[in-house]
């Protein structure tokens, strides 16, 4: 059989899980879509940073759907090597690319649908304006989706079963949610906090997001602050190149990690 087929199978495999598991489906595409309705909706009539309180919180939002999108794929990683099917699958004709090629399109779907339906509650109920730069958006996007998905693989290496799983993951999953700007600008946090929270692999993504989405130039905005310049195409990139950057750098050191650390097989003992 063709790489092709191999990745279909696993996706196709991967996709029924999900939508079975009441605990993937619930972290993984409800979370987000339940926060949006309960902390954004409120927001509708502010502003910060000369857009719309609610539509800023929903894009932050989409970008928080990556981080449970790897906390879901983190415990099927480890589960799947609890169980022996990461070995047997290293065992056939099945590449190990194609093994991952899967789970992770699964998810990129779950994820795609995921930034329908915040992005089209954002637009329709909330007011938002249409994304100002959909490049730049799905760029910011794939590239984040990736940098949480090799970050799964890498921590499932540290993580020693799949009930321990919730103990690896959450923390990543807690300091995304509330020092990345997901709901409250990171200029808002006390002075020595920024500086951290901006470093976090999330913080990138979602002023790459935000600034694709609103066309304006976001990392200093303030519930207080007046409205942010507002951008052209071109310097729509180029504002966002230093997130892009520090994007790229923690994709790197994920990849790197999850090449030390990935195991096919449970550890003895």
């Amino acid at each position: 059989m063709s790489w092709f087929t191999y990745a279909k199978g696993q996706f196709a495999l991967d996709w029924k899980v999900f939508w079975r598991n009441r605990r993937s489906t619930f972290i993984g595409f409800l979370l987000p879509v339940l926060l949006n309705l309960v902390i954004a909706a409120p927001l509708r009539d502010k502003e910060i940073g000369g857009v719309n309180a609610a539509g800023y919180v929903a894009v932050g939002l989409l970008g928080l759907a990556l981080v449970t999108s790897f906390v879901n794929l983190l415990g099927s990683v480890v589960s799947r090597r609890e169980e022996l099917v990461l070995k047997r699958l290293r065992g056939t004709e099945c590449p190990p690319s194609a093994i991952f090629a899967g789970q992770l399109g699964a998810g990129g779907v779950v994820v795609l649908i995921q930034a329908l339906v915040l992005g089209g509650v954002a637009v329709v109920w909330f007011g938002a304006p249409l994304p100002a730069d959909p490049v730049l958006l799905l760029l910011t996007l794939l590239g984040g989706y990736l940098l949480f998905s090799v970050l799964a693989v890498a921590l499932s290496g540290v993580t020693p079963s799949a009930e321990s799983a919730p103990l690896v993951a959450t923390p990543v999953l807690v300091l995304c949610m509330f020092g990345a700007g997901v709901f409250t600008p990171v200029a808002g946090l006390p002075g020595w906090l920024q500086g951290p929270a901006g470093a976090l692999p999330l913080s990138p993504v979602i002023r790459g997001l935000r600034t694709a989405w609103f066309g304006r130039e976001f990392g200093a905005e303030t519930w207080a602050g007046g409205p942010l310049r507002e951008l052209d195409l071109l310097r729509g990139w180029t504002a966002a190149g230093p997130s892009l950057l520090l994007l790229a750098a923690w994709l790197a050191a994920a990849a790197m990690l999850s090449r030390r650390l990935l195991r096919w097989e449970p550890r003895r003992g």
